[in-house]
C-alpha cells in the first residue's frame, strides 16, 4: 500500500530537482533587451554613487539569470572595471583601463528588480559597492 504511494511521490520529486525550482532563477541571455536595460541601469546607479573619479563599466558578463517575482530579477554575475574616461567628461564610449592595477577589474553579483508594467526598477543587491 505504501509502497504504491511512495513510487509516485519520489517520481514527481525527481522530476522536479532535475528541472529546477518553480518560480527559482533560470539563465537568461543578454541579449533579451530587459537584462540589457537592467545591467545599464545598475551601472549608471553604481557610477552615480561611487566617489570614483573615473567612470566604470562591465568588461565581462559572466553569468546572467532571470527569476518571476511580481516582476522580473535579473542577477547578473559580471567583472566590472575602470575606464579611462572622468565621469565629468563627455566621451561615450569608454574602454577599460588597460593598466591592470589602474582597472582594478573585479567580479560582482548585482540584483535588480524591474516591473516594466509599474516603470519601476531597483537594484536590490551590488557586490561591487
Amino acid at each position: 500500500m505504501y509502497l504504491k504511494m511512495i513510487v509516485p511521490f519520489l517520481a514527481v520529486i525527481l522530476a522536479v530537482a532535475s528541472a529546477g525550482l518553480v518560480g527559482g532563477p533560470v539563465d537568461a541571455d543578454m541579449s533579451e533587451e530587459g537584462a540589457q536595460s537592467a545591467l545599464q541601469f545598475a551601472m549608471a546607479q553604481y557610477n552615480r554613487q561611487s566617489n570614483d573619479a573615473f567612470v566604470s563599466q562591465v568588461s565581462e558578463v559572466i553569468k546572467v539569470q532571470k527569476q518571476v517575482v511580481s516582476g522580473l530579477k535579473y542577477i547578473f554575475t559580471v567583472k566590472v572595471g575602470r575606464t579611462s574616461c572622468r565621469k565629468d567628461g563627455v566621451e561615450t564610449l569608454c574602454a577599460i583601463h588597460e593598466d591592470p592595477s589602474v582597472a582594478r577589474v573585479t567580479e560582482c553579483k548585482i540584483e535588480v528588480w524591474s516591473q516594466p508594467w509599474l516603470k519601476s526598477i531597483k537594484v536590490l543587491k551590488n557586490t561591487c559597492m
